[in-house]
Parts: structure tokens; sequence; C-alpha cells
């Protein structure tokens, strides 16, 4: 039994490559002394800022952060999976990837899922030319039959065993169908299909395969309105795009990406030949998303409803972004008037006018600005004030560079504060101040600080999730205070009474209701500020720990596949 990646093997394989001649082909070089130059591939520049050093294997722009080693450099240009450059640089040099029993069968297993999804989906796109209520809900909605057949649009039948039936001849079939998300084992036996009576919208990955589908219903009185695969080995809602493939020669073309809540935004706005429109696919957006559109443009507008759940959703959006945000990348909002969407206004402007609608987009310093003000009463001296730590404590999430310097200084301005001083006044240093019985002076740690707010507002838990911010972490208190996000998660509008009384040791019980009533000397307004500076500073620490444990592994050669991958992904955070 051949044995999985063994790390001797990355390692020689990385130790015998030319990074230079790997770079060389794929972009222009020049010579530099002992080392060579270019113009970044990974971010827009004029000025050579790309050094590769052929004596330590490495690549590092000065510009942008992007580093690695000629392993690194196939995954980020080229787009791969760890093992896919693996086989890449192999290939090139010659050798013989070996690959364990397990890979060979979970490859196989993938092919073969994703060639029962195309082949659901030519069924379902078959099934649309006969049926007039579907033909009828897309003409209702202003898709014509060239959009349609774009997108690859279909519909499933209004039965409970119509797959089953038609794809679902062997057990092996059966279980198929099963992993790929398309029908449900019934608890007392059978099996019937998740997807009924809806227009169906395959979800496609990079190479144009379906990896799942989503469902819209055509009857109103059915519910839910909008129905999504299920996750599975190929269906990962955080990590995909709904559009992406078929926007990709404009969006590689423009480097521009406007990211919409809907699929019929997509394709209403394709239709206009506004074709680099991409959707989440039911869920909010996530870095990955944010990571991923970042590779392959270096412009995106959000367009959101002007309604208060468009409002939120951008507030959620520019959060996210912050971190991820360099001085090569572009973010701006577009907010649509009140009960309109992207596919309607498109529809109303027409292409011209949807694009003079675009240019009017807000920039994000502009956003932040916005998102502050509305948080505070900014006529008063004290709401001003806290306006501006809000807008301190979101400009500080922002990669350090240029960029970064050139919002402080707009936004300190618009707030009549030096930009040295507006920057000084960050939270960084600020701790949480408790008034606690026996005080001892010692400086209050990020665990009790963060249970210490949740005792006084839980629904702030949200911003947490132990099993992924919070799962590296060993120190004191950190178990209490997952228990207590877990409660929130589970309910949260949970109250604090309830937290407490969860706990069955009688001396915690005391310790919390100590806590809970101890006073906070910080304004209501600032609490959320506060937990966000922990939450941060946790993460971070998480990250750290993940990142160590990760390097002992590979330096004790245990390091498995999806720990290599880890790794590789976690060396190219920026530090900061």
């Amino acid at each position: 039994m051949v044995e999985r990646i063994p790390q001797t093997f990355i390692d020689d394989l990385i130790d015998r490559s030319d990074i230079t001649e790997i770079i060389g082909k794929r972009i222009e070089i020049k010579k530099a002394g002992k080392e060579y130059k270019a113009c970044c591939p990974f971010h827009n520049e004029k000025t050579p800022s790309f050094t590769i050093s052929p004596e330590k294997g490495f690549y590092h722009c000065f510009g942008c952060g992007a580093h690695g080693t000629s392993l690194g450099f196939l995954m980020d240009y080229e787009k791969l999976t760890f093992i896919e450059a693996v086989e890449e640089l192999a290939k090139i040099l010659g050798m013989e990837v070996p690959k364990s029993n397990e890979d060979i069968k979970l490859s196989k297993k993938q092919t073969n899922l994703k060639l029962l999804l195309n082949q659901v989906s030519e069924y379902f796109q078959s099934n649309l030319k006969s049926s007039e209520k579907a033909i009828g809900y897309l003409k209702n909605r202003g898709i014509d039959g060239k959009t349609a057949k774009d997108f690859c649009i279909g519909y499933s039948n209004d039965s409970w065993d119509d797959l089953t039936k038609n794809f679902g001849s062997t057990e092996k079939n059966i279980d198929q169908l099963v992993e790929a998300g398309l029908i449900i084992k019934k608890d007392k036996g059978g099996y019937y299909d998740r997807f009924r009576n809806r227009v169906m919208f395959p979800i496609r990955d990079n190479r144009g395969d379906v990896v799942g589908f989503g469902g819209r219903i055509i009857d109103e009185e059915d519910d839910p309105k909008y129905l999504n695969s299920p996750e599975t080995m190929l269906f990962k809602k955080g990590y995909l795009l709904y559009g992406l493939y078929e926007g990709k020669q404009e969006i590689s073309a423009t480097k521009k990406v406007i990211l919409v809540e809907g699929y019929t935004d997509v394709i209403g706005l394709s239709q206009y030949k506004v074709h680099n429109a991409l959707a989440t696919l039911g869920t909010a957006t996530t870095e990955n998303h944010i990571k991923l559109i970042f590779q392959k443009a270096n412009d995106l507008t959000f367009c959101f409803d002007a309604d208060n759940a468009g409002r939120k959703a951008a507030i959620r959006a520019l959060e996210t972004c912050l971190p991820l945000i360099k001085q090569n990348k572009s973010v701006k909002f577009l907010m649509l008037d009140k009960g309109s969407d992207p596919d309607t206004a498109v529809r109303e402007e027409g292409t011209d006018g949807f694009k003079a609608l675009l240019k009017k987009s807000i920039t994000l310093d502009d956003m932040i600005i916005d998102i502050c003000n509305s948080s505070f009463e900014v006529d008063s001296l004290t709401g001003k004030a806290n306006a501006a730590e809000k807008a301190i404590h979101l400009v500080r999430q922002i990669s350090e560079g240029i960029y970064k310097d050139l919002v402080v200084e707009k936004i300190a301005e618009h707030y009549g504060v030096p930009p040295k001083k507006f920057m000084a006044g960050t939270l960084k240093t600020k701790q949480l101040k408790v008034k606690a019985k026996g005080d001892t002076g010692k400086r209050p740690t990020l665990v009790h600080q963060a249970i210490k707010i949740l005792l006084n507002k839980p629904s702030l838990a949200i911003k947490l999730n132990p099993n992924v911010h919070l799962k590296y972490l060993n120190i004191k208190g950190i178990d209490i205070l997952n228990d207590i996000i877990d409660l929130v998660h589970d309910n949260e509008s949970i109250k604090v009474a309830t937290i407490i009384h969860h706990f069955e040791d009688e001396k915690l019980r005391n310790y919390l209701a100590d806590l809970a009533v101890e006073e906070i000397l910080v304004n209501p307004e600032e609490l959320e500020i506060e937990f966000d500076d922990i939450a941060l500073s946790l993460k971070k620490a998480n990250l750290r720990k993940e990142l160590n444990g990760l390097l002992e592994k590979a330096k004790n050669k245990s390091l498995s596949k999806s720990d290599e991958e880890r790794l590789v992904e976690l060396t190219n955070i920026p530090k900061n």
C-alpha cells in the first residue's frame, strides 16, 4: 500500500526546483545582482518590487507582501490546490508523486459525484423545456432563453421520487444521490427528492463542473423560497460564488467584481451585458469569498438594497473586508434605492444607466464614516467622539501601508483630529475598566474581559465561534468562555441568569454572578468596540497557537495532507 505524500518528497521537490525558471516562464523577470526582479503578478505596479532569490529558493514582494517557494507560486499564480501544485511541479521536474490508495479513492469518488451532478443538471434542463409554468416564471422575471441556456437553468419535477427513479437504479447510485445532496433518506426507510417543483440553478466550480444546486419555488405558497444543496465534499458555501465560472472571462479582462445577494441578480445583470456579477450562496460574505475575489480582481463593489437588511449586510461585508484590503485592492458600496435590487435596477436603468450607478458607489473610507456617524448623535461632542472611536477600531483592521495611511488621513480630517493623534487614540492599549471585589491591580486576562462583557451583553458572543476562533487556545477560563458562546449561539436572546444557571459548579456560579454585577466603567456604546478588540486578539492568539502546532508537526514529519494545506495558508497570512 502506497503511503500519503511524504514530507521528504515535498521538501525534495522544492529543493530541486529552479524558482527562477518556474516564475520566469510565467512572468517577465530581470537579473538584479544575485537576485531577479519583476513587476508583481499579484498586484498592479509600475516599479518592480517583486524579488526572486535563487539561493534561498524564495520570492517576496515588498509592495503587497506576497511570498513563498516555487510550490507556493504555482498555487497563487495558477490558482491550484496544494496537491495540484505538487503534481504540477513534479511533472515539470519529471518526478512521480507517490499517492495513497485513499487519495486515489477520494479523487475517484469526487469525479463520480461531479459526473452525476452534471448529468442531473442536464436532466433538469431537459425538464425545463416541457414545463410551461417554469418557463412562465423565467419569462416573468425577464430571463430569456439564451440566458437560461448560458446559466444551464433547469426545472425539478413536482415529484417526491423523480431522481430516484431516473438515477437510482442500484444501491450504489442511491448512495451517490444521497452524498451529492440530491435525495434525503427517510427515518422509516426509503428516500425522497430534496428539490421538487423548483427552478434549478446549477452552481459550477472554476472548471465548469456542477457541484451543487440552488432551487427557487414557482408556487409562492411553497417554502422555503430558496433552497440550496447541503454541504458535501464538493459543495462548500463559504468557498463558492455563484456566477464565477460564467463570468470568469469578463472578470479576468476587467479585474472588477460586483457582489450581489441572489442568483437572479447575477443572471439579470448578465443579460444586460454586465457579466462580472457574483453572488454568495445564501450565506453572509466570508473571508474566503473575499480572498477568492481578490485572487481574480482588484476592484470589488458590493451592491445591496438600501433597506435595513441590505445595510446590515453592507456593514458585515465591510468588517469582513478590512483585514484583507491592501493598497492595490479597491472596495466600494452601491446602496440601491429602497425596494430595489440589482436585477430590478438594471432593467429600469439599462446597461449604461446601471454602469452610471456603479460610478456613484461609496468608497470604503466614506462607508466607514457613514456607518460610524449613523451609529451615534454626531451633533454632540460626545457622539462625535464615540463615532471617531468606532472609526478608529475599524481602520485598525486594515493592513499597514500607504492605503491605510491615506484612509487614516481622510477619516481623521473628517472628525477634526490630527492623523497621529487620531491613531494614538486607538483601543490598542485600552483595557476593560472593571471595579471588582478584591481587585489586586493585576491586568485582567483577555478571557476574563470577554466573559465580563458577555455577562453584560451576551449577544456579542455571535462574533466568535469556539470551533474556529478559539479551537487551539488552552488558557485559564477558555472552557467557560466557550460554553457561554455556545449557549448564545443556541439562543441569541438568552438571559444572563440562564447562562449562570447553566453551570453546575456552585463556586463557578458564584464567581460568574459576582462578575455579572460588577460595574463596567465603559459607555454602553463602547462595549461592542471593546469586545471586538478582545475578540481580534483572541483570534490572533489562536492562529499563532495553531501555526506553532503545525510547525512542530512539520519538524517531526507528521503533517497530514490537510495539515500541509493549512500550514501553507497560515504562513501566507500577513503578520499584522
